[in-house]
């Protein structure tokens, strides 16, 4: 009949919609006060610069090249780095963008048949283009800033096994930052530069920098505790292996430079192999460090039944915004380049 029709046609017709501050909260989208884009629905860009500037800086910084018997060079630092890196974020789903401009210091040295420093040489780096596109097939121009015969080898040197370096460390850059994405993780927001900077080229060492904390690495070497004594007291092993200017002292009191600068320091206490084990303890800083900020080192060497070494370095007072840069510092600028010019292996951390 017709009241049926008309309670029919009533149920097939679609409900009214909401009028505005009616119906389920749950299924209206309103305008926000905080302008949030909410579980990033919408289109978004997040600006990973700084972020990408700061992990490639720490992944250029003192990698050593070569394997330091005749020569040695090591990447010294990211000078440039041209572009952008941003996160992009559409209905929850995040992909990065990245094209960039790369230009890394390097430096290396010959050496003559005494072991002293023949040659120096220093240059640059320049990666074109890292991106999507090129990260797994970097090109690359080595350039030397004073282009001799003599120094050709050095150029060579960093053309071969720095190159291998500097792809490595872009591949290992691109790997943490999708990881990064993967996992949702935001970049930190940008410190306020501290007021006072000592030295650009390495670390800012801010007022601010009050927690300390330590270092431990412990590697095995071939050649016994007097030998390994010796060398970290020798100023032209430490030259050779470090591939940069040095000043050692044998005596208790003694000053102590190395890294051409970066790092200073004294003799706290030396006690020779006794049959056991031979100890060097150092009063040490890295001269971007508060003028007053020193750290202890403590580098104990044992004679091991086998006649090799093991060798253990503990230090303590360390900025703990530096500590994984100075126990990388230790590994891939001193004690590899032993590694390398001695024999022996990393056992342990």
């Amino acid at each position: 009949d017709d009241r049926c029709q008309r309670l029919w046609t009533r149920e097939q017709q679609p409900p009214p919609m909401a009028k505005l501050g009616e119906g389920d909260d749950r299924w209206i989208v309103k305008e926000r006060e905080d302008g949030r884009n909410v579980n990033n629905w919408h289109w978004s860009e997040t600006s990973y610069t700084e972020w990408a500037r700061e992990k490639l800086g720490a992944r250029f910084e003192g990698v050593a090249i070569g394997d330091g018997t005749r020569s040695a060079g090591k990447l010294l630092s990211l000078e440039t780095m041209k572009g952008d890196v941003t996160v992009q974020s559409r209905k929850q789903k995040r992909f990065p963008l990245y094209e960039l401009e790369l230009t890394i210091r390097w430096e290396g040295q010959l050496f003559d048949a005494s072991g002293g420093t023949a040659v120096e040489a220093k240059g640059r780096i320049k990666v074109p283009d890292l991106s999507e596109e090129t990260y797994d097939d970097l090109e690359m121009t080595v350039l030397c800033d004073e282009e001799t015969d003599a120094k050709r080898p050095l150029k060579e040197l960093v053309r071969k096994e720095g190159g291998k370096a500097v792809r490595a460390a872009c591949l290992a850059f691109v790997e943490e930052l999708k990881e990064t994405v993967m996992k949702g993780h935001e970049p930190p927001p940008q410190k306020a530069p501290p007021r006072e900077r000592f030295n650009a080229g390495y670390v800012a060492a801010s007022a601010e920098t009050a927690k300390t904390g330590a270092v431990k690495v412990v590697y095995s070497y071939n050649p016994p505790p007097p030998v390994l004594y010796e060398t970290l007291l020798d100023t032209q092993r430490i030259r050779g292996i470090t591939a940069s200017d040095a000043s050692m002292s044998t005596e208790v009191g003694g000053k102590l430079m190395m890294f051409s600068g970066a790092v200073e320091g004294e003799n706290a206490e030396l006690k020779p192999f006794d049959g056991e084990r031979a100890v060097i303890k150092w009063k040490w800083r890295f001269s971007t460090w508060q003028p007053s900020h020193w750290s202890t080192v403590l580098i104990t060497m044992v004679k091991q039944d086998d006649g090799s070494t093991k060798l253990t370095l503990e230090q303590t007072g360390v900025p703990e915004d530096e500590r994984e840069r100075t126990e990388r510092g230790w590994k891939g600028m001193l004690f590899e380049p032993m590694n390398a010019m001695l024999g022996g292996r990393v056992i342990g951390a």
